[in-house]
């Protein structure tokens, strides 16, 4: 009998879509490819008592009431897909009330070595089993054949990017700082958390400084604006992540946050900075546009499917997982 699975998260999630929103449609389109029927919960979902096993996105607040609703269906795995970077160091009550949150979970999935360090520094994981994958990249970022509708929209000729969230962790006014006046165009496109924030970063913007609407997530207008860029930039407080992979993925110079997420997946395909160095970036951008542009090689992109085996085994066999 097929698998099925319902994918979770925090209630307001979708308010603001960022790398982790897409995540979650990524996994359900990745796991329906696979021989796993699963859902997003929502309007369109069955009733719970359906699913044998849940995957919930993300440990922010808020879920508390839908995991006691699981809780009292029965029977299900509990497993978490839990997103967490710590920028700051965590008081007492916070660690508490998170450990609470973990202890629904029979096991949790991570995306790479750094993110699972970072987690057990803060959390045991004894009794729990741990599944380990990489992360989930779309496939519509190994197109070929893009075409410029990014350059012609925009009137843009040479311009560095930058794509997702705007909010404080991510840092976006370090970026703004750094390139403001720079012999270059320098792009933001994302969605806004924080209305505050994204005029404190207008307010040093210089005219080369543009901010523009979140682009549909693997459209053409997205892939065009990756693919002819001369600089993708990334440099938040924690990490930058799967965006960063995907810009890679169609050839992509990068300058991205120097962090140990950063050295293990890209370190041999990009400049890292320190995000809080506003001159030391703005060097190492130089740096990178005085050189000459050339093709740079565009890695293979993994198969979803391929990416997330670990997942489906141990969906489908009880005992085919990793214990921590």
């Amino acid at each position: 009998m097929m698998k099925r699975v319902l994918l979770t998260t925090y209630p307001h999630a979708f308010l603001h879509r960022g790398g982790g929103e897409r995540e979650i449609h990524l996994l359900r389109e990745a796991l329906n490819l696979d021989s796993v029927q699963a859902d997003i919960y929502g309007p369109s979902s069955h009733p719970l008592h359906t699913y044998q096993d849940i995957i919930h996105f993300s440990m922010m607040g808020g879920s508390e009431l839908l995991l006691n609703e699981i809780n009292k269906t029965g029977g299900q795995r509990m497993i978490l897909w839990p997103n967490l970077w710590f920028v700051e160091e965590p008081d007492t009550r916070h660690l508490e009330s998170l450990t609470s949150f973990l202890n629904n979970f029979d096991a949790v999935v991570f995306k790479s070595k750094a993110e699972e360090v970072h987690f057990r520094s803060y959390f045991d994981l004894a009794g729990k089993d741990v599944i380990r994958i990489s992360p989930l990249v779309s496939p519509r970022f190994s197109q070929k054949d893009i075409s410029t509708v990014f350059r012609e929209s925009y009137g843009l000729r040479r311009y560095a990017l930058w794509t997702g969230i705007i909010e404080p962790q991510k840092n976006q006014l370090q970026a703004v700082k750094a390139f403001s006046g720079l012999d270059i165009d320098m792009v933001f496109s994302g969605d806004v958390r924080d209305e505050a924030y994204v005029r404190e970063c207008k307010k040093h913007a210089a005219p080369n400084i543009h901010f523009i609407h979140s682009m549909p997530f693997g459209s053409e207008l997205h892939l065009s604006a990756l693919a002819y860029c001369s600089l993708y930039v990334e440099l938040p407080m924690d990490f930058p992540g799967t965006s960063a992979i995907e810009a890679q993925a169609l050839g992509c110079r990068l300058l991205l946050t120097r962090s140990s997420w950063t050295e293990e997946m890209l370190s041999e395909f990009a400049l890292l900075a320190d995000p809080e160095n506003i001159e030391g970036i703005r060097a190492k951008a130089i740096n990178l546009l005085t050189q000459p542009e050339v093709q740079l090689p565009c890695p293979k992109v993994v198969e979803m499917t391929d990416v997330i085996l670990p997942l489906v085994e141990y969906l489908q066999h009880s005992n085919a997982f990793t214990q921590s």
